[in-house]
Parts: C-alpha cells; sequence; structure tokens
C-alpha cells in the first residue's frame, strides 16, 4: 500500500495529475504489453517477424524516426523501440499533467508582495 499511496500523493501535487496518470498508465502498459508479445511471438517456429509491427505502431511517431537508424541485432531493436515508448509516455505525462499547485495559497508563508485583507492601512 505505501508505493499505492506515495503515488498518489505524487499525482496530487499538479493541476491534472489523475487525467495524466489516467492516460499515461494504460499508454505504459501497452507498450509492456506489445514488447512482451513481440518478444514471445517471433521466438516461435516459422515466425517472420512482422510481429514486429505491433510495437512498432503502438511506439510510432518515435519508432518512424528510429527506423533510419542502423540496429545491429532484433533484441537491441527490442529494447530501443520499448525504450522509445517508454520516452514517448513520460513526455505525455508532463504536458498532460500541467502545472504544480500552489501551496502558497493554503496558508504558507506570506511573500512581501501579498497583503493581508484583515490589517488596516495602506
Amino acid at each position: 500500500m505505501r508505493p499505492l499511496r506515495a503515488l498518489t500523493r505524487y499525482v496530487s501535487r499538479y493541476e491534472r495529475g489523475t487525467f495524466a496518470a489516467l492516460i499515461v498508465g494504460p499508454y505504459v502498459l501497452i507498450v509492456i504489453a506489445a514488447t512482451v508479445y513481440v518478444e514471445i511471438a517471433t521466438r516461435q517456429p516459422g515466425s517472420q517477424g512482422l510481429e514486429a509491427l505491433v510495437l512498432f505502431a503502438v511506439t510510432s511517431p518515435t519508432s518512424e524516426l528510429l527506423m533510419f537508424l542502423p540496429l545491429p541485432d532484433p533484441l537491441v531493436s527490442l529494447l530501443i523501440f520499448t525504450v522509445a515508448g517508454l520516452l514517448q509516455a513520460w513526455l505525455l505525462w508532463l504536458i498532460a499533467r500541467g502545472r504544480r499547485k500552489n501551496k502558497a495559497s493554503g496558508g504558507g508563508l506570506q511573500l512581501r508582495g501579498d497583503r493581508d485583507s484583515s490589517r488596516e492601512g495602506p
């Protein structure tokens, strides 16, 4: 329960943190599931490797850029496409989470420019 509580505390720090987590979480699971599927399917006898198109489609548009790199080994390319998908998930998290919530509005320290409405005078 501790990791779940820490995750919810971290997500709640941002304006749209739960929304971003609901988008990014399933995408990460899809990338990992596609990686496992491709690894298992390409090891089967009679496989021509076309199963890798699933991972290519899931990690697109980054995979389209990686297509131009000369990748030496299928295992290395599987790892690179997986990392690319996880990088896309992280970028999506950064974009979707919004700004960090302001802690000062909840009764924190007052700054010099802040004025207290209960004080009288200019």
